[in-house]
């Protein structure tokens, strides 16, 4: 039975691939930030549970090392997060920090606090959860697209550096998926914006009702989990998500700014 370390399964996509994998035969090992969302697991064959908040870098060395002691842990899956809608400019200094803590260092940590064992095992896999903001800023995004960035060019990094030991390191590019994340707090009103309508045409070009769900994301997330290929790096999930990440690849980053940004100004 191999094993998979999960965190960010409060909701989501998170609980949904936690459930997924312990499902198909895997241990899971799944992390919720507050106690009583534990409950929601306590049935569950094959899943146990530990409150993290990748916040707090105590905690994220204790558990892991708690994990570690118990479990061969053959894959990483870094998911938790934190998103908004909101202008640059009405981020608080709160925000900000949050939004870094969570979707960057936490990321930065619970990695970290992981890399001695898979070296030492010399195998395993890490896999982060980034966005196609990651890929492609969107307006809107206050600092997530700053945050996804980060963690793309770690895991690149990551994927180079951790090569000579034979643990893969990938991302998961989800662009719009329906799950409660898409509601996490908004400090301005934006919805009415020209750009704003322009940019969910284009990232959910079939209408809400059609976009990709989370069951879809899942599928995806255990392939990219699962994938004997040994050098790829980048799953993305989503037709509208693929063929936009696809035509950036293709047009080139110039190009495709000057595409996007008249995509985003039609009237």
């Amino acid at each position: 039975m191999q094993t998979i370390f999960i965190t960010g399964v409060s909701s989501g996509m998170g609980r949904e691939a936690a459930l997924y994998f312990a499902q198909h035969g895997w241990q899971v090992i799944a992390t919720v930030l507050k106690e009583e969302e534990q409950a929601q697991f306590k049935d569950v064959a094959n899943l146990v549970t530990y409150q993290l908040d990748v916040t707090d870098p105590a905690m994220v060395d204790q558990v892991a090392a708690d994990v570690l002691k118990k479990y061969d842990v053959d894959v990483l899956f870094n998911n938790a997060g934190y998103g908004m809608t909101t202008n640059f400019e009405d981020m608080t200094e709160d925000m900000m920090e949050r939004s870094l803590d969570t979707n960057v260092l936490g990321m930065a940590r619970v990695t970290k606090a992981f890399i001695p064992h898979f070296k030492e095992k010399r195998g395993g896999l890490i896999l982060t959860t980034t966005s196609l903001a990651g890929s492609i800023a969107l307006p809107f995004g206050g600092m997530y697209n700053a945050d996804k960035w980060a963690t793309t060019g770690l895991s690149e990094t990551l994927y180079y550096e951790l090569r000579p030991y034979n643990v893969r390191v990938r991302t998961f590019v989800p662009g719009a998926v329906y799950t409660s994340f898409l509601k996490n707090e908004d400090t301005n009103e934006v919805a009415n914006n020209p750009m704003q309508a322009n940019m969910l045409k284009a990232l959910i070009p079939d209408g809400i009702e059609n976009m990709e769900q989370v069951d879809e994301a899942v599928a995806d997330i255990y392939k990219a989990v699962t994938d004997d290929d040994p050098d790829r790096m980048t799953y993305v999930t989503g037709k509208a998500a693929q063929d936009l990440y696809a035509k950036r690849q293709e047009m080139g980053d110039e190009a495709f700014r000057k595409y996007f940004a008249k995509q985003l100004m039609a009237q």
